[in-house]
């Protein structure tokens, strides 16, 4: 019955690796399972749940929207209608990061547009010295990133505040991250309705070109990093130009922009210095 069901949903769903999440997810059943023990029972209340799943999925909710959870540099994080759906590509920040700095080392982070928490409490995981602060526009990301900094457990090292952008932040710090709203709101329309229908408008929409939270926050990072700091932020794949103008509109000395595993332009790397 196990085999069965999972062939069914394999099928209807047109994707393998999803069948095995949801069986997983509404059974103690494992990978393993199907194949060494595909005539296990699935109760009509699980069998119940998994077409519930199905149905949803169909409709375009994602799993991880359905489960509220969602895996991101091998961390647990939950995730709501308040915060952004977290993506692989965006780990490279995280990589970057671990490149530029030893891990022993004691960073200040600051994480603008935080939603789940996700970057910033992934650094702080790898950098155990180090202390993090967090600001979000929704109070609902706020709470939901506090959980998730407790669930991970660095909610000691990690403080959380409702604001926008810089606004609400003093002092200097040795790592800006971001992965902001980089959509024009002339193509959210167009977007898959996984993410159109499901994702906030407010970590989507980057005003009438996509650029808009970048020029407003980089004219106020020099005076936010430390001498030797980086700022690193999330761009869009045909955005590369741009954000390499604004920032030497703001006399940023560029670093290096970072392809993702797809080749496309993901990761502007910029630090303090006058040109």
């Amino acid at each position: 019955m196990l085999n069965k069901i999972y062939k069914e949903i394999s099928q209807t769903l047109k994707d393998d690796f999803e069948a095995r999440l949801i069986i997983e997810e509404r059974t103690s059943y494992e990978l393993s399972d199907i194949i060494i023990n595909p005539d296990a029972i699935i109760s009509d209340a699980q069998y119940s749940n998994i077409l519930s799943d199905v149905e949803q999925r169909i409709a375009g909710k994602p799993l991880s929207r359905i489960y509220g959870q969602r895996e991101f540099w091998g961390l647990e994080f939950q995730i709501s209608e308040d915060t952004l759906d977290p993506r692989p590509d965006t780990e490279l920040i995280i990589e970057l990061a671990l490149k530029h700095f030893p891990k022993d080392k004691p960073l200040r982070i600051l994480d603008l547009g935080t939603g789940s928490g996700c970057i910033l409490i992934s650094l702080l995981s790898e950098f155990g010295e180090s202390i993090g602060y967090g600001v979000d526009l929704s109070f609902g990301a706020v709470k939901m990133a506090q959980l998730n900094a407790a669930k991970n457990n660095v909610n000691n090292r990690a403080s959380f505040i409702c604001g926008s952008w810089v606004d609400a932040i003093s002092g200097k710090f040795d790592l800006i991250v971001s992965n902001p709203p980089y959509i024009s709101n002339q193509i959210i329309p167009t977007l898959s309705k996984e993410v159109r229908n499901h994702d906030p408008i407010l970590s989507l929409d980057g005003g009438v070109d996509g650029l808009e939270p970048y020029k407003i926050i980089f004219p106020k990072l020099k005076n936010l990093l430390h001498d030797g700091g980086i700022a690193l932020f999330e761009i869009g794949y045909d955005q590369e130009k741009d954000i390499m103008r604004l920032a030497e509109e703001s006399r940023f000395m560029q670093r290096c922009v970072h392809l993702d595993l797809a080749g496309n332009p993901r990761v502007v790397d910029i630090s303090s210095g006058d040109k």
